[in-house]
């Protein structure tokens, strides 16, 4: 497999973010990867992730293995002739092979991941806070596709970190639950709150990696909550009902585990 790659391509595998597989690459190089069944787009077209497939993991693990037993030789060439470019810097990027490529997508500090699925941020779930009214039907029906669209990647990836299991969240939905939950909703069909109609509203949880579900209406909403418990637990997430000290019923989500 890796006599068929470019070097272009083998960096972007080995570049491949460690925890969720996504590729820091020419888009060129993502679609030759895709093409050689190593990686598998997310997002609307011409926007897309890419992360890589299972086969495309096991590639970047041989991968880090080759440049481990190449660092191995380096430094015994180093003992004998003095530091060379190898002996000086190791293995480009490290031993895991995650290079530089990868570091918009380091936890913490300020490469933190794009909040939508698709890179970009040419799409982003609803979560209900904002101040637009309902759309007309025309717009409805092309923001539905387009959640479709991107509910059925979130699956896909879910496939490849879970060896073909989609009923658990990734990992990039358990960095940015409020987006996760709030897309989860709206694939379920359920409305997002607007300034004329009631629906739901996710927010960030004081405990971290949790996401609070509320629903705008007060008299309906116990049964709508019950609704949105009911169909988050299919998607993925493990929701449990609450009360403000004023009494208002409100979902704490956390990612179901298995």
């Amino acid at each position: 497999m890796t006599r068929k790659l470019s070097p272009a391509q083998r960096r972007a595998v080995s570049g491949s973010d460690p925890s969720t597989g996504r590729l820091s690459a020419d888009p060129r190089v993502c679609t030759a990867l895709v093409a050689a069944g190593l990686a598998v787009p997310h997002g609307r077209g011409g926007h897309h992730s890419h992360y890589l497939t299972a086969e495309g993991r096991r590639l970047r693990e041989e991968l880090a293995q080759a440049a481990g037993r190449g660092a191995g030789r380096a430094g015994v060439r180093e003992g004998a002739d003095g530091p060379g470019e190898e002996g000086r810097g190791g293995i480009p990027g490290g031993a895991d092979g995650r290079g530089e490529g990868h570091g918009d997508m380091k936890r913490g500090g300020g490469g933190e991941p794009p909040e939508g699925p698709a890179a970009g941020g040419s799409f982003r779930a609803d979560d209900g806070t904002g101040d637009r009214p309902a759309p007309p039907p025309a717009v409805r029906a092309r923001r539905a596709a387009e959640v479709a669209a991107a509910w059925e990647g979130l699956l896909q990836i879910r496939a490849v970190l879970a060896n073909g299991a989609t009923g658990v969240p990734a990992p990039w939905e358990r960095d940015r639950p409020v987006h996760a939950v709030a897309l989860a909703l709206e694939a379920a069909g359920c409305p997002p709150a607007r300034p004329d109609s009631p629906g739901y509203r996710v927010t960030a949880s004081a405990h971290p990696g949790l996401a609070e579900v509320t629903w705008t209406q007060p008299t309906s909403a116990p049964a709508a909550l019950a609704k949105c418990a009911r169909l988050l637990a299919a998607y993925g997430w493990q929701p449990t009902t609450h009360r403000t000290r004023a009494g208002d019923p409100y979902l704490l989500t956390s990612p179901a585990t298995r």
